[in-house]
């Protein structure tokens, strides 16, 4: 009778194993997209690390490190390193190490630098 209808269960259970063997390419890709959002993140954290840091060294208002750390995600602030660079125009260079999705394997350092020109009169804030 099976026959007849033109319905023959020889591949019954084909389609499941096809999609076992695309699970690998699934969860791969899936990483693939979220190590990049993290490197996303890791650099414009820096980014806005070493702008908050440069911006209190130029108005010698504080640690460059202190406000450098309050500037990122708590995920990121224990992984910047920051230096400051003396002069006539005060610089900041901060330092990530980049998360990596997989355990036990340490990514790229990010580095950026910033600099802000030195106050001339009182701020306007006060």
């Amino acid at each position: 009778m099976r026959r007849l209808f033109g319905r023959d269960r020889g591949d019954a259970g084909q389609t499941a194993v096809e999609f076992l063997g695309i699970i690998p390419y699934l969860i791969l890709g899936g990483l693939a997209v979220l190590q990049l959002a993290v490197a996303v993140a890791t650099v414009q954290g820096t980014s806005t690390a070493a702008r908050a840091a440069a911006r209190t060294v130029s108005q010698a208002d504080g640690d460059a490190t202190t406000s450098a750390r309050r500037a990122v995600p708590d995920w990121l602030a224990g992984r910047i390193t920051v230096s400051v660079t003396g002069g006539v125009k005060p610089g900041v260079a901060v330092t990530a190490t980049m998360p990596v999705v997989l355990p036990g394997v340490d990514g790229p350092n990010v580095t950026r630098r910033a600099w802000f020109d030195p106050e001339q009169g009182p701020s306007p804030w006060g």
